[in-house]
């Protein structure tokens, strides 16, 4: 499971694939001016914070890296890069368009020649309590899948994840089935 530590985590801003509504995944597409605008409008929520990260860890892909050196143009805090945080390996569904893959993924199938469910969750595991054993809190800038792989952890249902809105994440002892208490960011 993660370890239990105060950590943020955002969503890349809008990418080009986002935009055209195709599958993605591993490949490496840009944000699109909507993106990069959406990054600009969530840094002063980071910059707001009271209890500010310390560092700021990417995916490996250049929609996340982007986002984070948009949120961090201000705070100028060191930055770190993984694969381990980069989205789902689709196979053969990358490119494919996400109206038609979309129901076969969220059923539960496998991509074919991809990353399996089981396999990507163990992934995102491992890169996240890489994250958290930075002096923190962090700031993780990743992928919608990375949001799906932590809920995925904890048996939660999957819930839709908007680009470039900041969640602080806090653990909750009180609630062992998920324990954590999950909060956007908005002012």
């Amino acid at each position: 499971m993660i370890t239990p530590k105060k950590f943020y985590m955002i969503r890349h801003g809008q990418s080009v694939a986002n935009r055209d509504g195709y599958f993605s995944g591993n490949m490496d597409v840009e944000l699109t001016d909507l993106g990069k605008e959406q990054a600009s409008i969530a840094r002063p929520h980071l910059e707001n914070l009271t209890d500010k990260p310390l560092c700021i860890i990417h995916s490996h892909l250049q929609r996340a890296r982007h986002t984070a050196e948009i949120m961090n143009q201000n705070l100028k805090l060191p930055m770190h890069e993984t694969s381990l945080l980069g989205e789902h390996h689709f196979g053969d569904w990358h490119g494919e368009d996400w109206d038609i893959v979309r129901p076969h993924f969220f059923n539960g199938k496998n991509p074919p020649n991809g990353e399996t469910h089981d396999e990507f969750m163990e992934r995102v595991c491992k890169g996240i309590n890489w994250a958290l054993e930075f002096k923190g809190p962090v700031l993780i800038a990743c992928h919608g899948g990375v949001f799906r792989a932590f809920n995925r952890l904890y048996n939660q249902p999957h819930q839709s994840i908007e680009n470039c809105v900041l969640y602080e994440f806090t653990p909750h002892e009180a609630t062992p089935d998920f324990p954590w208490r999950i909060q956007p960011i908005d002012s």
